[in-house]
């Protein structure tokens, strides 16, 4: 008898043990992310002394590629659309274009958690995909009532940039270039080939190597730390079709708490399962305590 309580005493040990260890691997909830201000300079208006950095009303963040038919014709929809108080900065993730980024392949897999190519990002919180995203971004823009403010006395000297902010977060200043399209004779505006990250109460940051890139001008961002909450914002938004052909990029694992409900599941099953032969040895003890012995019954 002693020996099935051991094993009982043991197997429930086991069992608080690993479902605690379980429970204790659950990511605590991280706080959400925003987009507090957006300032494009261009090259030539950076190197003057009374440069005024233009804020835009919409910022417009299209993560596309070469090889995505689609993405061609948004290319398309987008100059048709676009009026002077929206920016749209283009980003190419995907690792198969010769314009590869892979600071944009982390804000779309690790900031926004997104799925598909083309997807438009309004603003930092408003996700557009589909084939009608080019019209429902018009809606969006009709109907936003964002401001971006955070950012003040925006400043440029001897490769330093500095700014002003009472915001705690991060600064990320963008080097943009025009270049060429892969395969059609046109060309990409705004395209995202470089970025460095710095303190945003630090309120300055060296850009000499962004300095040094070839490009066109720059996007300064101000953003609230954290993973975005994206919201739907388009009509027929993209289902269950892939269009980034690199199966390691672009799509994001959403079973990792399904994943430990089947473990939890399993070690539980488990558990039952080795306790069952304790558990039978416990009752045969019990029962033969239970019974006289012989020299008892004659006594």
């Amino acid at each position: 008898m002693k020996r099935g309580v051991l094993v009982v005493f043991l197997l429930v040990a086991l069992s608080s043990t690993v479902s605690g260890n379980l429970q204790a691997e659950e990511p605590a909830p991280e706080e959400n992310g925003a987009t507090l201000d957006v300032l494009v300079i261009d090259d030539e208006c950076l190197l003057q002394t009374d440069c005024e950095p233009f804020r835009p009303s919409h910022l417009v963040e299209y993560f596309g590629a070469d090889w995505c038919e689609p993405c061609k014709v948004l290319d398309q929809d987008l100059e048709d659309l676009v009026e002077n108080d929206t920016f749209v900065m283009r980003h190419h993730p995907s690792p198969q274009d010769l314009t590869y980024n892979s600071v944009s392949n982390l804000r779309f897999n690790a900031l926004y958690r997104l799925l598909f190519l083309p997807s438009l990002i309004h603003n930092g919180d408003g996700l557009l995909t589909g084939t009608s995203q080019a019209q429902d971004l018009g809606e969006v823009m009709s109907n936003s009532t964002d401001v971006f403010q955070g950012l003040t006395n925006t400043s440029y000297s001897n490769g330093t940039l500095s700014w002003n902010t009472t915001e705690q977060g991060t600064v990320t200043v963008w080097r943009l270039d025009t270049v060429a399209h892969e395969t059609e004779p046109y060309n990409h505006s705004n395209l995202v080939v470089a970025a460095l990250h710095f303190n945003a109460t630090d309120e300055q940051g060296n850009i000499t190597d962004l300095i040094d890139m070839n490009g066109t001008g720059f996007v300064v961002m101000l953003e609230r730390d954290g993973v975005r909450n994206l919201t739907v914002k388009s009509e027929t938004p993209a289902v269950g079709l892939d269009l980034n052909e690199n199966v390691d990029d672009g799509v994001l694992s959403t079973t990792d708490g399904d994943s430990n409900g089947m473990l939890v599941m399993g070690v539980t099953i488990v558990l039952v399962l080795l306790l069952l032969p304790a558990f039978a040895m416990w009752k045969d003890a019990v029962g033969q305590q239970s019974i006289p012995s012989g020299k008892e019954e004659e006594a």
